[in-house]
């Protein structure tokens, strides 16, 4: 379903940025593939950068080789959950506890946890993670440390990131967004987000 969605989203941008037919003479044409599967074709490939903008704001990575015009769709499918405590058994079982919907008042420091569980990540050498509080004027509250993977031989993971005694100084809408970069890509993109609200 979730590639359902992303392939319909991929192909009203590709839309937008270029008309299928509209190839100028002697330009490169581009293939758009999802998962291994064609989701556009004969797209200019000077529409490639306005294109890997657009999969970027959808929380995507983009692959792509000039020499055979082949733009490859990466998104990495990211859970987030924000809970006020997180404990790993002596039989590795990870044990969850009171998942934060909310708080009633501001200006009280708050302790929570973020676990980020992540499937279908690039493939990559250098794999980098963080997370971020974000207030709900748009401001970052807090980051969390930068975590590295290597996902070229597993590109399942997961980890937890605490917030400890944290101010929440407004009321409203906080987002906890995760963001990775990789070896191909230029900066960090948020791939996953969850809220909590402050205020009654």
């Amino acid at each position: 379903m979730k590639k359902r969605w992303l392939s319909a989203l991929v192909v009203l941008a590709v839309a937008g940025v270029g008309s299928v037919g509209s190839t100028a003479l002697g330009e490169g044409e581009m293939r758009v593939f999802l998962g291994g599967e064609r989701v556009a074709t004969n797209l200019p490939a000077s529409s490639a950068e306005p294109l890997e903008e657009v999969i970027n704001s959808m929380g995507g990575f983009v692959d792509y080789d000039e020499h055979t015009g082949k733009l490859e769709i990466i998104k990495p499918n990211v859970n987030i959950l924000v809970l006020e405590g997180i404990q790993q058994t002596r039989n590795k079982t990870i044990v969850f506890s009171n998942p934060v919907k909310g708080y009633s008042d501001k200006d009280v420091p708050r302790t929570f946890n973020v676990f980020v569980e992540v499937d279908e990540a690039p493939v990559a050498k250098d794999l980098r993670m963080r997370v971020e509080l974000i207030a709900p004027d748009g401001k970052t509250v807090d980051r969390g440390k930068e975590w590295k993977y290597s996902t070229q031989n597993a590109n399942s993971f997961y980890f937890s990131e605490p917030f400890v005694s944290t101010k929440l100084d407004k009321y409203g809408t906080y987002k906890v967004q995760v963001l990775m970069k990789y070896d191909h890509a230029k900066d960090y993109i948020v791939v996953g987000e969850n809220t909590f609200t402050v205020g009654r």
